[in-house]
């Protein structure tokens, strides 16, 4: 009896810890590149229920474009749209979502990120374009579905991720985690939040009420969220274009002078 209460309790310690990491971002290596882009921005920190935001802002007129990183990125992650949008005339803004980068916080999870998206907009103003890139999308689609974020002109998806709940089993593989464990992790999530919320979240199933043109990129051979994921937003969606790309894996599309012309492209249309 006292060996299965020993190893009740140390799996149940396993699952505190696995829901720990589960919820906690790995953070981003910041590259020298995104750095001197980041310093000729202007620096903000906007407060959150969590402590502060990093936010930048570049450029003083014209239409503003929000760049939304992904699960475990940062606003750095995403600077090589910030010279391309500034030369078409656009402001560009971008922030570390909690427990991101340079903003507060030591885990976080979707329901807490999105009403952040709302304090930016309050200091910034609407946006005329959302670029986001994987779990940023989901972020995104939340926000303008249930959390009624006013609707910009245009949105841009890369590396779409679709089902929140599938970030479970590939954090299970990538953990290494056994069944049991994973199993606790669920039920434990579960517990927290709800199971039909968290079922609910799901991209392909909000775009259909997203009624902006939209243009998604998806490396066929992206090891981090499979294009399946964007195969299926895109069946569904009315508004968007998928186009599929080659050799540029989970992040190179952020670097792409290629997708960045199509994506300049897409927002003057």
């Amino acid at each position: 009896m006292a060996t299965l209460e020993s190893t009740t309790l140390k799996n149940q310690a396993f699952v505190k810890r696995a829901y720990q990491a589960f919820f906690g971002p790995s953070q981003y290596e910041v590259k020298p590149r995104d750095r001197e882009i980041l310093a000729r921005g202007k620096d903000e920190r906007v407060p959150f229920d969590g402590g502060e935001l990093a936010v930048t802002a570049w450029g003083e007129r014209g239409p503003a474009v929000l760049l939304v990183h992904g699960w475990g990125g940062a606003r750095a992650q995403m600077t090589g749209f910030v010279e391309p949008l500034l030369a078409a005339g656009y402001r560009v803004v971008a922030y570390d979502q909690p427990a991101h980068g340079e903003s507060d916080g030591k885990i976080t999870n979707i329901l807490e990120i999105t009403p952040t998206m709302d304090l930016i907009r309050e200091r910034e103003g609407n946006f005329h374009a959302i670029i986001a890139h994987s779990f940023g999308t989901l972020v995104t689609s939340y926000a303008l579905v249930n959390r009624n974020f006013p609707p910009p002109a245009r949105l841009v998806y890369l590396g779409a991720f679709n089902r929140l709940l599938d970030s479970l089993p590939r954090f299970q593989a990538l953990a290494g985690l056994p069944d049991a464990i994973a199993e606790g992790l669920r039920s434990m999530i579960y517990e927290k939040f709800g199971k039909d919320l968290l079922d609910s979240i799901v991209n392909e199933r909000m775009t259909q009420e997203i009624d902006i043109p939209a243009l998604m990129f998806h490396d066929k051979a992206d090891n981090v969220t499979p294009v399946e994921d964007s195969r299926a937003i895109a069946r569904v969606w009315k508004r968007a274009s998928l186009i599929e790309t080659e050799g540029l894996g989970h992040r190179g599309a952020l670097q792409s002078k290629e997708i960045h012309a199509q994506i300049l492209e897409f927002l003057k249309s």
